[in-house]
């Protein structure tokens, strides 16, 4: 990321998080095609609504067109990280403790050759150094640092299961 997209970045971050009640998941400007496409991520431990994007999106584009950070034309997107987000911030693990996740590990073989490990499991302690998880065999303790990617899986509540159920 060169350094003029690093201080937009900055700024639109500062703007949103002074501005509302929202937390910062992430914001991204890329070119796509000929367009650029500014992507604010917003969070909120209670969930995100349409009308907090509509909100955010209303308001960071006022506050775009007022101070001009971006010179060039560009498409606004607003939106929340989705049930099934990527772990990008440490209290997006806090707040999936006891919940099923996907992890990909990657560790380097006696070879030297990179391997990846797919797996689910529960996550049920975090700390800034490791995790630790309840696969349906074992207790794994994993170090962060082996953690390529971890990302929420979605899963639907036993009471909507059983209804369903019961209704075949």
């Amino acid at each position: 990321m060169d350094k003029d997209t690093e201080i937009i970045i900055g700024e639109i971050r500062k703007f949103v998080m002074e501005t509302f009640p929202y937390e910062i998941y992430d914001v991204t400007l890329k070119k796509i095609g000929k367009k650029k496409v500014l992507e604010v991520f917003i969070d909120n431990p209670e969930g995100v609504t349409v009308d907090d994007c509509e909100k955010v999106s209303r308001g960071l584009s006022d506050y775009l067109d007022e101070v001009d950070l971006i010179p060039e034309a560009f498409t606004l997107e607003v939106s929340s990280p989705g049930v099934e987000r990527v772990f990008k911030r440490q209290v997006d693990y806090e707040r999936h403790i006891g919940k099923l996740v996907k992890f990909t590990l990657q560790s380097e073989g006696t070879d030297g050759k990179v391997r990846n490990e797919v797996f689910e499991a529960r996550l049920k302690e975090f700390s800034p150094n490791k995790v630790i998880v309840q696969t349906d065999k074992e207790l794994r303790e994993l170090p962060l640092s082996s953690v390529k990617e971890a990302q929420a899986v979605f899963e639907f509540p036993k009471e909507l299961s059983a209804n369903k159920r019961r209704r075949k």
